[in-house]
């Protein structure tokens, strides 16, 4: 592939999400959604595959770099000013950024609490979702939310500038990642190029954007055997997103061999102090994650099989969970890398999880750069289909999974997973993607 075709299809992809701004607001744009993650999700596959089968892209050295990086900018930028499509969940960010602004734990009220009516606006609170409950999102996040609005207001764009800001962070430390492990630096295109960033984070804004940076930096830390600093790292994206807190165990071991007893500790007491400073005496801090851990669900594989099973709600968070912890249990004491294990852990997260939202996806897409699977590639693809909930639940009020959506989304990942385990292929990206020569 020369320079001159990847800029060819730099510029088709641009093409895909400038057609955002062409098409009135309404259901129709969730369809118009779909088909631009699935088609720019095309033109991305088609560079992936060059990449990993042309060695002509090793001698262009810094210039190709510069091309990929720049037009990972242009796609994020270019989405920024627009409205939300897919999700309304960044509506709730600035909500409770306006929240805390005023002098009011965010945890204390529901946005429609009467209480808080001195803060209401036309957009706010009457887009976000679930007004009747109370925040779930971490310490941190609440922090950012804080931020934004002291620098932008209530302005929805401002808040998705800066989380284009960290993802491109999420970009460059990906770099220095792939430098560190001695490979090749450009395939940061599979993170930098991903329609879902972009999508999720550009257009819709969602927080996951400012948690995957200090992933990363964990894992690169951990490698220069900076383990405190990595903890810390790692403390800090739990701190955003709770996530991050699946990966903890796997730091009490270094590369080293030598045991680390005090690493896991230290992600998990950042995360009680940060909790320490919202405590209210009512619950808030905790009362929607109790919730949405034990009763919401969309969009999981394992788990809605279960439920089709066992019938019951309940159940089938039950014995997803406990497949979930089996699961991290088997990474914890297999013989693999951190990032291997990372990779291990975010994938049965998204294997059993009750709730797998396409932007949760982003993590696995982050860590895809330094460890290939084309069961999971695959799968970023055809998660774009999971927003056709969506697009009926705008156009009738209904929300429900369905069935045909949900084989479209996993079948092929299913079966590509199964067959790379069958022909032991399911291996790390080094053996996989060219190295730096």
């Amino acid at each position: 592939m020369t320079l001159g075709r990847l800029g060819a299809i730099g510029v088709f992809m641009e093409l895909c999400y400038l057609s955002f701004y062409v098409v009135s607001d309404g259901p129709g744009n969730v369809l118009l959604f779909i088909g631009t993650g699935i088609v720019a999700f095309l033109l991305f596959a088609c560079v992936v595959y060059q990449l990993r089968t042309s060695r002509r892209l090793i001698a262009s050295g810094n210039q190709l770099l510069a091309i990929i990086i720049g037009f990972a900018a242009l796609f994020r930028l270019t989405l920024v000013p627009h409205s939300p499509v897919a999700s309304d969940d960044v509506y709730r960010y600035v909500w409770d950024g306006k929240v805390a602004a005023s002098g009011i734990n965010p945890f204390a009220f529901a946005p429609n609490d009467p209480r808080l009516s001195h803060l209401h606006t036309t957009d706010l609170p009457a887009k976000i979702n679930f007004p009747d409950m109370r925040t779930i999102y971490p310490p941190l996040a609440q922090v950012f939310f804080f931020v934004s609005h002291q620098l932008f207001g209530d302005s929805i764009s401002g808040l998705k500038a800066l989380l284009v800001l960290a993802d491109l962070l999420s970009v460059l430390l990906l770099v220095l990642l792939l430098h560190r492990l001695d490979m090749l630096r450009e395939a940061v295109i599979l993170y930098a190029w991903s329609p879902l960033p972009i999508l999720y984070f550009a257009l819709d804004g969602h927080i996951d954007a400012l948690g995957i940076p200090f992933l990363i930096l964990c894992l690169l830390l951990a490698h220069k055997h900076r383990y405190v600093a990595a903890a810390v790292s790692l403390g800090v994206g739990a701190l955003v997103k709770l996530y991050p807190l699946i990966v903890a165990p796997f730091l009490l071991k270094g590369r080293d061999g030598r045991w680390k007893p005090w690493a896991p500790l230290i992600p998990v007491l950042m995360l009680a102090l940060g909790c320490w400073f919202y405590l209210e005496p009512t619950g808030g801090l905790y009362e929607s994650l109790a919730m949405f851990a034990h009763r919401w669900e969309f969009n999981g594989s394992m788990f809605e099989l279960l439920y089709f099973i066992a019938r019951s709600n309940d159940v089938a968070h039950l014995v997803s969970g406990i497949l979930f912890l089996c699961w991290l249990g088997w990474v914890f004491v297999v013989k693999r890398s951190l990032v291997e294990k990372v990779f291990l852990a975010f994938l049965g997260f998204v294997i059993f999880g009750p709730v797998v939202h396409p932007w949760y996806l982003c993590w696995l897409a982050a860590i895809l750069v330094v460890r290939w699977s084309l069961p999971v590639f695959v799968l970023l693809g055809f998660s774009s289909v999971s927003n056709i909930v969506v697009y009926v639940h705008r156009a009738s009020g209904t929300w429900q999974d369905q069935p045909v959506v949900l084989l479209i989304e996993y079948l092929p990942f299913y079966v590509l997973l199964v067959r790379e385990i069958a022909q032991r292929t399911f291996s790390p990206v080094e053996q996989q993607l060219p190295l730096r020569q």
